[in-house]
């Protein structure tokens, strides 16, 4: 898919999600927000929170937006 040209001061959009952190669980919501491999900036763990509202670990997933 080609890629939305960037901003005309040379910035690109760059979006945000979260998810499990498994790799299937990755790979499904990539599939679903129809995110390419090529978009994809960083992918960074966030750890368990077990204080005040307790979540799982998670994928913090930062892509380049078209």
């Amino acid at each position: 898919m080609p890629m939305r040209d960037p901003l005309p001061d040379g910035a690109s959009v760059v979006g945000e999600f979260f998810t499990e952190a498994r790799i299937d669980a990755l790979n499904a919501e990539m599939i679903r927000r129809e995110i390419a491999t090529e978009q994809i900036i960083m992918v960074l763990p966030v750890e368990t929170q077990i204080m005040v509202n307790p979540t799982p670990p998670q994928f913090r997933v930062l892509y380049r937006k078209r």
